[in-house]
């Protein structure tokens, strides 16, 4: 038996394959990034240059991980394209498999994050000091975090990793796995609290209805454990929880269609942005919103905390803990599951001489990835910005989705029909990448690992996204003043006789 205790959490990352996400810098941090904004602040609304923007279609793919890679002499992004095309493989150091991948052997715990979406039609609208926006999108999560050199390699190499035989290894620090896939319809909200002068404030809050399709987490608070050879394992302990909803009959491992809403739940943004105008405030008297005119800026910093909330699974979920208990599992390479239910009631048994006595019951919750963050946007000249981003992911319970830190500095170019920013990116707070994202009026497209597309090191994961929407620009109509008279900006005096002057 391969001793792999993420299991089901693979078998929801490939149903979850339908949908396609990192942060799409490029698309999300411009004056012409519009509905997309509001994926780093919902508050960013106001910082728009259209005062209504159509979303069609937009997808965004993203994985990355510390253990397992592909030789960069093997490796060619383009291979992913052939039709047939067959990975080259390699034998083991130890046993007699072939794989595909190589792993760093290190003293480093091992993560992985794959983050995929799918936004659906979706618009943003601005009206004077309000603005709102409607969201579709599918999301699918799968995050890795913590887990310690050894349990990677028995997960992936099996128990004949012979390095590892006759060690007792004790772990203390947690580690685990959540996934999770879900649709959502979103609307947001901003609007601008403060206008004085050069000074503006504006706050805004995102509301998500979270629809979940299938789910799992893997939690081990503390594990004890020994390996003598490649078909023994003795647990001296272990602390663990796990849980999973799934599309599946657990019986026979078939798919099962139907219902595909196996939960839900409520996820929400929460946001500010302070920005220093270039022009005093100034009324604008307009009876159309396409006649507001965009107000340029200096610099701006924002702040937000995105996706709080989690998704409850009461359809198909079940609920399991091993409570510091102990076992001795002989004979392991004859195990053969044909189904999950036979494993689980199989751990449960080698744990407590019970196969029910592990089970915890029918509703599981999988938290969101929150994070926190922070944009610093500084306009240099003309068509030239430099933006500054902070991800900083933070858990909110033990089946959280764990969201990797990611610190950026984009420089762009941008003027309404072409776009051109070039992220370089600091991952996991060591992982330095260069991305390149394009706008063609339109279309945005982009990636924040530019490497991926050429042989110069190892492939480690991989990062492409899209956004294709329909911008209308403000102060894209004649004005109309009131009762026909031509629209006028009233100034303040301060303004007026700085003029005269």
């Amino acid at each position: 038996m391969r001793l792999n205790i993420s299991l089901v959490i693979i078998i929801i990352w490939a149903y979850g394959q339908q949908a396609r996400g990192q942060e799409m810098l490029g698309a999300t941090l411009g004056n012409y990034a519009g509905v997309n904004s509001m994926q780093l602040n919902p508050s960013a609304l106001h910082n728009s240059k259209q005062y209504l923007d159509i979303q069609i279609l937009g997808m965004d793919v993203f994985i990355q991980n510390n253990y397992l890679y592909q030789s960069k002499e093997d490796y060619s992004f383009w291979n992913f394209f052939k039709t047939g095309y067959e990975f080259p493989v390699h034998l083991e150091d130890y046993g007699t498999e072939e794989r595909i991948f190589y792993t760093y052997q290190n003293s480093h715990n091992k993560w992985m994050f794959l983050n995929q979406r799918l936004n659906g039609p979706g618009a943003m609208f601005i009206w004077d000091r309000h603005a709102v926006a409607l969201t579709t999108a599918l999301r699918s999560n799968v995050s890795m975090s913590n887990v310690p050199q050894d349990i990677a390699n028995f997960m992936y190499l099996g128990l004949n990793y012979v390095p590892q035989h006759n060690i007792n290894y004790i772990i203390n620090e947690k580690f685990g796995s959540a996934a999770a896939s879900w649709g959502e319809i979103g609307l947001t909200y901003s609007y601008m609290l403060y206008q004085k002068r050069y000074d503006r404030i504006s706050v805004g809050a995102s509301v998500k209805r979270l629809m979940g399709l299938g789910g799992a987490y893997l939690a081990v608070d503390g594990m004890d454990y020994v390996v003598p050879d490649d078909s023994t394992m003795i647990v001296n302990n272990m602390d663990a929880t796990m849980g999973f909803a799934a599309p599946l009959d657990y019986n026979t491992n078939e798919f099962v269609s139907g219902n595909w809403i196996k939960g839900g739940g409520f996820g929400f943004d929460f946001g500010v942005t302070y920005t220093r105008a270039l022009r005093s405030a100034y009324k604008q008297y307009i009876r159309r919103p396409c006649e507001a005119r965009y107000e340029d800026y200096l610099y701006r910093i924002g702040i937000a905390v995105l996706d709080i909330g989690r998704i409850k699974f009461k359809t198909n979920a079940q609920d399991y803990a091993i409570d510091n208990r102990s076992s001795y599992w002989s004979d392991v390479n004859e195990l053969d599951f044909e189904s999950i239910s036979q494993f689980m009631d199989t751990v449960s048994y080698q744990f407590y001489g019970d196969n029910n006595a592990s089970y915890r019951g029918d509703v599981i919750k999988i938290w969101l990835p929150s994070a926190l963050s922070i944009q610093f946007d500084y306009h240099y000249l003309g068509p030239w910005y430099v933006n500054a981003s902070l991800i900083y992911g933070f858990p909110l319970s033990k089946s959280s989705i764990r969201r990797p830190a990611q610190l950026a500095i984009t420089p762009r170019y941008e003027n309404g029909w072409f776009e051109a920013s070039l992220p370089l990116s600091l991952y996991d707070w060591y992982l330095p990448r260069i991305g390149l994202a394009l706008r063609f009026y339109m279309l945005t497209i982009g990636t924040e690992k530019l490497g991926q597309f050429f042989s110069i090191s190892d492939f480690t994961g991989m990062d492409l996204y899209f956004s294709l929407k329909i911008p209308i620009d403000k102060g894209s109509c004649g004005p109309r003043g009131p009762k026909g008279c031509p629209a006028m900006d009233k100034a303040p005096s301060v303004n007026k006789k700085k003029r005269k002057s």
